[in-house]
């Protein structure tokens, strides 16, 4: 494969960096507009609209009148792209403060704010042409009706859409609306995961019932390198059908020591492979299937939305915020996903070539990492707050309702004996004793039954 091909993974982050960007959406509606107005201005000239008794309306105007409509309406628009970019500011100042900086991607992945700000940059640019662009407007040599018609119908979606847009933020500034955008995102992350993994199984049913291995003497022949990495940051992907590939051209061995989500450092050994050859185009397409970034993102990461929602709990429990609402709801949210977890088969982190033979071992999430994710910090910052931890023990007693693992029993019971530690050091009236009691009884019965 040549280093200058594409991968998966490049595309990914491609799309997810335009995705979370205030400039693609925008300057895609700019371009299709500054088409269509070309487009309008191109019919009204060259053919006979004006003619048509239907739509004379169009072509009967004072020019000068309105060119001072047009004039007045660029003006305008301006000073609500001024507000509209003002109101945006506001939104993200307030979600990296109340929720965390991490949480801005959310804010800037929004689609309503590209396209809200794409339409009204639009719509400006789209009045200066049509003013500029006829020579003999002014005149009323020429009155382009059917675009003047466009810039109208523009105007008044234009208002249409300024009125969503308040409404739109309103909502969004909400903590639950963006504890459950998170949460959909954690959801989406990890079925992706998943899915990956089925098309995974399909491919190679019989693989994972007896993989055959590589038979002794042939690997008294191979040589294991280990491979460094050559820069540092956060891995954001790993294009592991290449590495597969790669492997399956070479009948060798690929073991990769690192995870998407890791931060690794310069000269880290992030894999060893065990190969007869090994050039140094072998390497650069090993170090190239490695995406790295200066920060996390959920392309292949599902602990990414998880740490979103764990840091908004934290924020939420911290002295200066002190919202224990908006703590319970991350805490729901969480249980929600833990307990869909239960149902799920997690990845082996093992790839094949097409005759069932391993190629590449990778590191993979778990059911303990990512239930221990969701529930540790919030436990231990919750120690002064009842209320979060009466919430996390019927949290786990949901857990334990659909647990149906040794290692979901596992963490239901690791859990319930860290909280209760926590909840015997300190002091409760009577009332507050009967709700804790109450919980853990329900919790040690279901644990018995397991």
């Amino acid at each position: 494969m040549a280093l200058s091909t594409i991968n998966n993974t490049t595309v990914l982050k491609v799309y997810d960096a335009v995705k979370t960007s205030f400039w693609f959406t925008p300057c895609l509606i700019l371009s299709l507009t500054t088409l269509s107005c070309i487009s309008l201005l191109l019919i009204d000239l060259h053919t006979n609209l004006n003619s048509l008794s239907w739509l004379s309306f169009l072509y009967h105007a004072d020019a000068s009148v309105t060119r001072d409509l047009l004039t007045t309406v660029a003006s305008s628009v301006m000073t609500v792209v001024s507000i509209t970019f003002s109101i945006t500011i506001v939104a993200l100042t307030n979600a990296s403060s109340q929720f965390g900086p991490r949480l801005i991607r959310n804010f800037m992945e929004d689609s309503s704010t590209q396209v809200v700000l794409g339409v009204f940059i639009s719509l400006f640019v789209y009045c200066l042409i049509l003013v500029r662009t006829t020579d003999d407007f002014a005149g009323g040599d020429f009155l382009p009706g059917l675009t003047i018609a466009g810039a109208i119908a523009m105007t008044l979606f234009g208002i249409l859409l300024l009125i969503y847009f308040i409404h739109h933020v309103s909502l969004n500034l909400q903590s639950d609306s963006v504890i459950d955008n998170v949460y959909q995102e954690l959801q989406y992350s990890i079925n992706q995961i998943f899915k990956q993994q089925k098309e995974e199984e399909d491919n190679y049913p019989s693989a994972k019932k007896n993989p055959p291995s590589t038979p002794t003497e042939a690997k008294k022949s191979y040589t294991q390198y280990e491979l460094k990495s050559h820069s540092c940051g956060y891995i954001q992907a790993i294009d592991y059908s290449t590495l597969t590939n790669l492997m399956t051209r070479r009948g060798g061995h690929l073991n990769i020591s690192v995870n998407p989500g890791d931060f690794i450092v310069n000269r880290m050994v992030i894999m060893t492979c065990d190969i007869k050859q090994f050039s140094e185009k072998d390497r650069q397409i090993l170090r190239g299937s490695f995406t790295l970034g200066p920060q996390r993102t959920p392309i292949q990461d599902p602990e990414f939305a998880v740490h979103q929602l764990v840091e908004i709990a934290l924020r939420a429990l911290s002295p200066g915020i002190n919202d224990p609402y908006s703590a319970i709801a991350c805490v729901d949210k969480l249980t929600a996903a833990v307990c869909d977890l239960t149902q799920k088969n997690f990845p082996e982190g093992i790839t094949y070539d097409e005759s069932g033979t391993e190629k590449v071992t990778y590191k993979t999430t778990s059911f303990e990492n990512l239930a221990n994710i969701a529930f540790n910090q919030i436990r231990q910052y919750s120690q002064t707050c009842l209320a979060v931890q009466l919430r996390q023990l019927e949290g786990l007693i949901r857990v334990a309702e659909q647990a149906n693992h040794a290692t979901h029993w596992s963490f239901v019971h690791h859990q319930k004996l860290m909280i209760e530690n926590e909840l015997e050091q300190q002091e409760f009236i009577d009332l507050d004793k009967k709700e804790i009691s109450t919980r853990l009884q329900t919790l040690g019965k279901l644990l018995k039954q397991a």
